[in-house]
Parts: C-alpha cells; structure tokens; sequence
C-alpha cells in the first residue's frame, strides 16, 4: 500500500503581471492589425503587378512593334519572354481570387490557422508572378537594347 502523505504536493507559484508601457501596447496592436490586413494589401500588390504587366504587354506590342521586327519576331528568346509575361498575368490574377479556405467557424485558433494559409497561398502566388515577370521582362530588356 502507499501512503497518501508521501506524495509530493506541487506548489502553485503566482506571478504578477505588469502591464505593458503605452508604446509597447501600441505596437502589439499595430502589429496585429497588419498581420490582419496582410491578405488585402497582397491583393493590392497583385493588382499593380498585373496593371504593370498589361502596360508593358501593351508597349511591347505597339510601339515596340517595329524593334521586335528587327530583331526577328520568331526568335526563341523573344517567345519565351512573351510567354513569360502571358504567365505571369494570370498568376497574379489568381491572388485575387476568392479560393474557399475551410475552417471550423467557432474556432478562433482554426481561422488563424486558414488566415496564415490564405498569406502564405497569396505571397507565393504573388512572389512567383513577381519572378516570372521579372525574368520576362531582363531578356525583353536584353534584347530590344543590344
């Protein structure tokens, strides 16, 4: 048999709390307000992302018509970089796409874990229109200016 006496009692040790300086509270909520509207100003970034590329889809095929004769309008470098730029508009339409992220409705903890998701899905989405376009537009940029 054991005895009850012999096991060890834990002790509970409080701690008081201090609160916080007025400029360091200011801050935890200006940082979780950001992390709250993060989805909204990727969604903006997408939108000038895919108004750039428009614009130089546009400048290219007009006025950029007749260097692109010069230079040879089949040649390989030149498709690669049109498909790359006809790529990377849609990739960054689809940051703006309202995807469906499931989540338990009366679980804070779960729409946390769907907000990061949907941050995490729109950056990388927005990032690899970002890389495409950007590729696209250095062999654009290398060969209309040799």
């Amino acid at each position: 048999m054991t005895n009850r006496n012999d096991k060890s009692e834990k002790k509970v040790v409080l701690v008081q709390g201090v609160r916080p300086d007025a400029d360091t509270k200011s801050w935890y909520e200006y940082q979780w307000k950001e992390r709250q509207q993060s989805p909204a100003r990727l969604e903006d970034a997408a939108k000038f992302v895919s108004g750039t590329i428009s614009i130089c889809l546009a400048v290219l095929l007009a006025p950029g018509k007749s260097r692109i004769e010069e230079i040879g309008g089949n040649s390989a470098w030149l498709i690669i970089a049109l498909s790359l730029l006809l790529v990377s508009l849609p990739v960054s339409c689809l940051v703006l796409f309202p995807w469906r992220y499931r989540f338990i409705g009366g679980s804070i903890d779960d729409f946390k874990r769907a907000h990061g998701l949907i941050i995490r899905v729109k950056r990388l989405l927005l990032t690899g229109s970002l890389f495409l376009f950007l590729l696209a537009l250095s062999i654009l940029a290398s060969l209309l200016f040799q």
